[in-house]
């Protein structure tokens, strides 16, 4: 896990996490600004992993039961392959991803509703798998390296998945999405609204014209 010099309380909460499991290893940029997951991704798979299998996975996501498994099942070389996003409506539904609203924030996740949803869904659709990407997506360490990993040009954020992913076609790597491997994604926990998500009065969650400043210069500099 990395900190990107926070001031939150996250790295103090981590320490704790690595002093109960050994397996767990973590990162801190100390600053003087944030590098963004751009580089950070990187920095943990060069300089940390020790498995020949890798999995970029966002601070904000909860992970269904069996998902390692089934993203497991259907990995090897040359491949990439995704988990199944479930995703309160923050942004547009579309068909490689199912939009049912669990939560926003950690204090309101209903994760017992979560979990029968995902007992009840799983195995529902005719296609295992589907061809696509997003994370969280899993390959092989050497497979990642080879490509030369994320692009810093689009440091700290924004693009830098795109980038990738086009470069993952190029090489001819096989992209497939599990709909067995299921992640809640409460989505844009970042710089996109740094309070946080909000809801009007009807309970419904909306972001247009809360986006911060920062993630509004970032995202115009990537797409140029």
């Amino acid at each position: 896990m990395a900190d990107d010099f926070s001031d939150d309380g996250t790295w103090e909460w981590m320490k704790e996490i690595a002093e109960k499991d050994i397996n767990v290893k973590i990162h801190r940029n100390e600053g003087p600004t944030r590098l963004g997951h751009t580089i950070l991704y990187d920095t943990l798979v060069n300089d940390y992993a020790t498995n020949d299998i890798v999995m970029i996975y966002h601070a904000d996501m909860y992970a269904c039961p069996n998902l390692d498994t089934e993203i497991l099942k259907h990995l090897e070389r040359g491949k990439v392959v995704s988990a199944t996003r479930i995703e309160p409506p923050l942004h547009p539904d579309g068909p490689e991803k199912i939009l049912k609203d669990f939560g926003i924030e950690p204090e309101e996740f209903d994760e017992q509703g979560l979990l029968r949803f995902v007992s009840d869904h799983v195995g529902t659709r005719e296609d295992e798998t589907t061809r696509g990407i997003f994370a969280p997506w899993a390959m092989y360490k050497d497979d990642f390296q080879s490509i030369g990993g994320h692009d810093p040009l689009y440091a700290p954020q924004s693009k830098e998945d795109s980038d990738i992913f086009n470069r993952f076609v190029l090489a001819g790597y096989d992209l497939v999405q599990t709909w067995k491997g299921l992640v809640y994604h409460m989505t844009s926990r970042g710089s996109r609204f740094k309070d946080g998500a909000m809801r009007n009065p009807a309970g419904q969650v909306f972001m247009k014209g809360r986006e911060s400043s920062e993630w509004l210069a970032q995202n115009l500099r990537s797409t140029r």
